[in-house]
């Protein structure tokens, strides 16, 4: 059985796209967004993670983002590189997790050992997350009615 408690071990023992995020311009995005890894995995749940933890409500975290994709992650980030890094809004996040918190770095599951579908072993871990800190991600819009404790993996 998998709980809230397994979330942190869990997601940092998932697989990375190659390279991290680590300053801010479109080529460093485009670096990770545009990796040969990036363009073949499919049907993931994915986090930005950044190098050290970020503060919450309750405790810290790593996860700064969940997100879910059905097609490659390249075709879900690559066109949003120059956004990422260059529009006011994002400009200002990133550029703040970069500084306080170091690079930024993609990690991924298949969403199959987590749910029946990419929605719900998303909201899965927004709901684990939200659990063990009060809140969800910092940059995460997304919330979810998934309200599962415990999944059998």
């Amino acid at each position: 059985m998998i709980t809230k408690h397994e979330l942190t071990s869990l997601v940092l023992g998932f697989d990375r796209l190659p390279g991290q995020i680590n300053e801010l311009s479109k080529s460093a995005f485009e670096n990770v967004y545009g990796s040969q890894a990036a363009a073949q995995e499919k049907n993931i749940i994915y986090f930005f993670l950044s190098s050290k933890p970020v503060p919450r409500l309750n405790g810290q975290s790593r996860i700064l983002y969940i997100g879910q994709t059905k097609t490659s992650f390249k075709t879900r980030y690559f066109r949003h590189a120059n956004l990422h890094a260059t529009s006011k809004a994002n400009k200002l996040k990133f550029d703040m997790i970069i500084k306080n918190y170091g690079p930024i770095e993609i990690a991924f599951c298949d969403y199959r050992k987590f749910g029946d579908t990419l929605l719900g072993a998303e909201g899965q871990f927004l709901w684990w997350y939200f659990q063990n800190h009060g809140e969800y991600p910092p940059i995460n819009y997304t919330q979810t009615k998934v309200r599962t404790d415990v999944v059998n993996a």
